[in-house]
C-alpha cells in the first residue's frame, strides 16, 4: 500500500468516525443538551460538515472500485485455436517463478505475486531473498532473464513485466574453504619419531640410556658385592 493511500484511507475514517460520533451525540449520551447546544456554533457546524462531506466522497469512492473493479483471474489464456482455447493458472505462473529463482540454490523466492489483465497480459514480482551478499546489479540482470526464458515456457509471449525486488541476505558472505599450504613441520619431531620407532616393546624408559647395554642382573650384582668383603678380610 502506497502512502497516498494509506493517507487517505486514514482521512477517511478519522472524517467518518467524527461525523457519526457529531450526529449522535444529540442523540444518546448523557450530554444530549450540551451536544445540541454545539450546534448553533458555526464552527462546529462547519467541521461536520467538512466530515460529513470527506465521508461522503470516500463512500463513492469505495462504491464505484466495488462496481467497476476487475475481479482477479485465475487462470490465464494463452492461445486460441477457434473455439479451443490453452490456459493456465496464476498458481503455475507462481510455482514457475519460484522454481527459477530457487534452481541454483543461491536465491530463496520469499514471495511471488501474479497480476492478469483482460488481455491476458501477465505481470510477476517476485521478492528475492539471497543467500549471501551479491552484486544486484549484475546478478539481477542475469536472473531477470532466467525468469523470461523460464515463464516464456509456460504463458509464451503474455508476460509483459517482470519486477525483482532484493531484499537482506541471509549470510553477509559466503562460506569459503579454508587450505593450509606449506605447513612446515620442526626437525624435532621427526626425531622424536625415529626415537619411539626404535625404542623395544618393554617400555619407554629404556630411551635415555644406550640400546646396547645389558642390564645388569641382581644375582651378578651380589657376587661382585660378597668377592669383595673376602679381599679385604
Amino acid at each position: 500500500m502506497g502512502r497516498f493511500k494509506r493517507f487517505c484511507l486514514i482521512v477517511f475514517g478519522l472524517a467518518g468516525t467524527l461525523c457519526l460520533v457529531a450526529l449522535a451525540l444529540p442523540w444518546i449520551g448523557p450530554y444530549t443538551r450540551e451536544a445540541a447546544s454545539l450546534l448553533n456554533n458555526s464552527y462546529y457546524v462547519a467541521f461536520v460538515l467538512g466530515a460529513f462531506v470527506i465521508t461522503m466522497i470516500g463512500l463513492l469512492i469505495t462504491l464505484l472500485r466495488g462496481l467497476l473493479s476487475p475481479a482477479k483471474r485465475k487462470v490465464v489464456t494463452i492461445d486460441k485455436t477457434g473455439g479451443d482455447k490453452i490456459t493456465v493458472t496464476t498458481a503455475a505462473i507462481s510455482s514457475q517463478a519460484t522454481h527459477v529463482v530457487e534452481d541454483r540454490g543461491r536465491f530463496i523466492a520469499e514471495k511471488v505475486q501474479v497480476e492478469t489483465k483482460r488481455g491476458g497480459d501477465v505481470s510477476v514480482h517476485v521478492r528475492v531473498k539471497p543467500r549471501h551478499v551479491v552484486s544486484v546489479v549484475d546478478e539481477g540482470r542475469h536472473l531477470h532473464d532466467e525468469l523470461a526464458g523460464g515463464l516464456a515456457t509456460i504463458c509464451g509471449d503474455k508476460v509483459r513485466h517482470i519486477n525483482l525486488e532484493f531484499v537482506e541476505a541471509e549470510a553477509p558472505e559466503p562460506a569459503q574453504d579454508v587450505h593450509i599450504e606449506n605447513l612446515e613441520i620442526p626437525a624435532s619431531v621427526y626425531e622424536r619419531a625415529a626415537k619411539l620407532e626404535a625404542a623395544p616393546a618393554g617400555g619407554y624408559g629404556q630411551l635415555t640410556g644406550s640400546v646396547d647395554e645389558a642390564p645388569t642382573s641382581t644375582s651378578d650384582t651380589a657376587a661382585d658385592a660378597n668377592a669383595t668383603e673376602g679381599e679385604e678380610a
